[in-house]
């Protein structure tokens, strides 16, 4: 039977059946193209509020070969990442993304446990993310504010304030519903793409002074105190600053949790990943060539009240281009948390309809109007804001922040990925987009790094550590998050969380989703 014959488009159907077979009623609108998912994950992995307000922290922490060197050895880790959760996303396109892809895949002995790390690692992640990006755009809009009033003085109070004030703007607009957040997607790819073009554009040609080649490529700077105080070698320095490239790659995800609400995501959900991967690595690098070559003063642009790439902006193009260059990361950072938080209320309801979260009925009501899970958007932004408190009393939160982000992400992408190489390899079917054989290796790999970071970002960022603003929240947060995800496991959550519960049965599709759709063929079994 055509399943166009029950008056919905047959794409339309397609993604309706597939998400049936894994256990869901299409109850969000299936609304957005492939373009508009790629915007969302585009700005959710925002390289323009990533590279740029850390780019004081990477002069710091190895200097410019950090910056260049470094941000192409964190890319080429980060493929095999979205490689490994790419092929996944194909098989599995549900809003629950990397949440649900654990559950399955680490069958009905690991998938409940694990699903409940992954669903709590990842909602620090996507909390931690917005709150820094959101974070770095007040500081920038405190920062272009200081420019034109030298008497107006900065400090992380009024950071967390307009950083609040965003995140409320932020919350109203996917408040607005779907058409709000299309517009949203499709300005934040614009200003993310051309952004870019004029940051590079009017630093490199308004510059005084370019760098040498031999400067950009090859000179190392530590101002952290560990080779100076301590046995640390410049290696080790030079792993602290990849936090600078690897917070700038991060959020991809939100592609798959977009993936109820988006037209084809067996196929747009793995693009979307890959897509914006590979966007965010070029435009990444770009921004990082022209601001390091736009250094004029590197001792004075480290030291500059309103931050190193704002004053790297200011010395190239003026006050008044300068300002502008400032806005546009601004905007960056405030259409990064509109997606951010149409993604974290996306994978927020995905764990409540499946009775993750405290009082789960009430949070898995969607709104009559947009057909979206409201609540939980603004419960995202609540969170987002207190996440950012610490900014009150510390000029390290926007480092810490980021750190914690770092792990809460990347260890929410290693679970399903090293479960589809161990324990689900048997059961696992590759769908439209898939690895074949380099599935292991690649995944493999992909694990191997993010324990590696998971180490390196949890200790001190400076040596010695001797006030409130050269101390690491990271390691707290984490730890944290590890004793509350396994005392509420073993205690409580053992005894009545099993993962996703399938919502409904295939026949309530009279048969439009095929009934061995997701499960191996005897054809399969033979060649496997």
């Amino acid at each position: 039977m055509d399943v166009s014959e029950k008056g919905h488009a047959a794409d339309y159907n397609e993604d309706e059946a597939r998400l049936a077979r894994l256990g869901y009623k299409q109850n969000m609108k299936r609304q957005f193209t492939g373009l508009q998912n790629f915007g969302f994950t585009l700005t959710n992995s925002s390289v323009l509020i990533g590279i740029v307000p850390l780019f004081g922290f990477g002069l710091i922490t190895g200097g410019p070969v950090v910056a260049i060197w470094g941000w192409l050895l964190v890319a080429f880790f980060v493929m095999f990442i979205g490689l490994g959760m790419a092929e996944i996303c194909s098989t599995y396109p549900t809003a629950g993304g990397l949440y649900y892809w654990t559950a399955k895949l680490g069958g009905p002995k690991w998938g409940p446990m694990f699903s409940w790390y992954e669903a709590w690692f990842n909602m620090l992640g996507q909390f931690a993310g917005c709150s820094g990006s959101v974070l770095a755009a007040g500081t920038f809009m405190n920062s272009m504010i200081h420019v034109w009033d030298e008497t107006y003085e900065l400090d992380g109070k009024k950071n967390f304030y307009i950083m609040a004030a965003l995140m409320l703007l932020a919350g109203i607009i996917n408040t607005a519903g779907g058409r709000a957040l299309k517009i949203a997607s499709l300005v934040s790819v614009f200003v993310h793409i051309a952004g870019t073009i004029v940051i590079v554009i009017v630093v490199l040609v308004g510059a005084p002074t370019l760098r040498s080649a031999d400067f950009v490529f090859t000179t190392f700077e530590d101002r952290t105190g560990y080779t100076a105080n301590s046995n640390a070698s410049p290696v080790f320095v030079f792993m602290l600053g990849l936090l600078q490239s690897q917070w700038s790659m991060l959020g991809y995800d939100a592609s798959a949790h977009m993936s109820e609400e988006t037209e084809k995501s067996y196929v747009n959900g793995p693009r979307g990943i890959l897509m914006s991967i590979f966007a965010s690595v070029m435009i990444g690098l770009c921004l990082a060539l022209a601001l390091t070559f736009g250094i004029q003063d590197y001792d004075a642009t480290i030291a500059s009240p309103i931050g190193a790439a704002q004053q790297i902006f200011i010395d190239t193009a003026g006050k008044t281009g300068g300002s502008i260059l400032i806005f546009i990361i601004v905007f960056a950072g405030f259409l990064c948390g509109i997606a951010t938080v149409a993604a974290n209320s996306r994978m927020l309801y995905a764990f409540a309809r499946d009775g993750g979260l405290p009082f789960s009925p009430y949070w898995t009501v969607l709104n009559k109007r947009t057909g979206m899970p409201l609540r939980l958007v603004w419960l995202s932004v609540v969170v987002i804001i207190i996440l950012a408190l610490p900014s009150l009393g510390s000029t390290a939160t926007l480092s810490a922040i980021s750190g914690i982000s770092i792990i809460g992400f990347t260890v929410s992408y290693a679970i399903p990925i090293l479960l589809r190489i161990t324990v689900g390899a048997e059961t696992f079917v590759q769908h439209e987009f898939n690895l074949g054989r380099f599935s292991k290796p690649i995944g493999w790999v992909a694990c191997i790094w993010t324990a590696f970071i998971f180490i390196i970002f949890n200790l001190p960022q400076s040596w010695p550590v001797d006030n409130i603003d050269t101390f690491n929240f990271t390691p707290a947060a984490v730890g944290f998050l590890l004793i509350f995800t396994t005392s509420t496991w073993f205690l409580s959550a053992r005894h009545w969380f099993k993962g996703p519960i399938s919502e409904i049965a295939l026949q309530e599709l009279d048969g439009v989703a095929p009934a061995n759709f997701g499960e191996k063929t005897e054809l399969e079994e033979e060649t496997k």
